[in-house]
């Protein structure tokens, strides 16, 4: 499990890379995708299974509660994402990407700044009283 959520920190570094050098890439996506089904799936599914990994894998990090914390949030997202429908989901997002994408680089840096944090967590820890 810490490899799964060590892969997901390469993969937001990577994401937040890309919104830095060409966010169309990412909003292009986005705006075709929007119609299908899948996509809406697939954001309550991450959700789901990035929540409970993330909270059984949580004691295993440098950082228990925070990656705990994070578990729960992915899970009331995906829930609060069942209950919107996807009506609403598409709605929601339709609505929301021309006000964010001036703020890109911003969610890019947060995401590469996320991306580093899981890869830390989840390192060895050091082993206390060595001198």
């Amino acid at each position: 499990m810490k490899l799964m959520i060590k892969l997901f920190g390469i993969l937001l570094i990577l994401l937040g890379l890309s919104l830095l050098i060409d966010r169309e890439i990412i909003f292009s996506w986005l705006q075709t995708s929007l119609e299908s089904t899948s996509l809406y799936i697939f954001a309550i599914s991450i959700r789901l299974v990035l929540g409970i990994i993330f909270i059984l894998a949580a004691t295993k990090s440098k950082y228990p509660k925070v990656i705990q914390i994070f578990g729960y949030l992915f899970i009331i997202g995906a829930g609060y994402l069942i209950l919107m429908g996807q009506e609403g989901f598409l709605n929601f997002i339709t609505s929301l990407l021309p006000d964010i994408k001036p703020f890109a680089p911003v969610s890019a840096v947060l995401s590469i700044a996320f991306g580093g944090f899981l890869i830390y967590a989840f390192s060895k820890k050091k082993e206390s009283g060595q001198a």
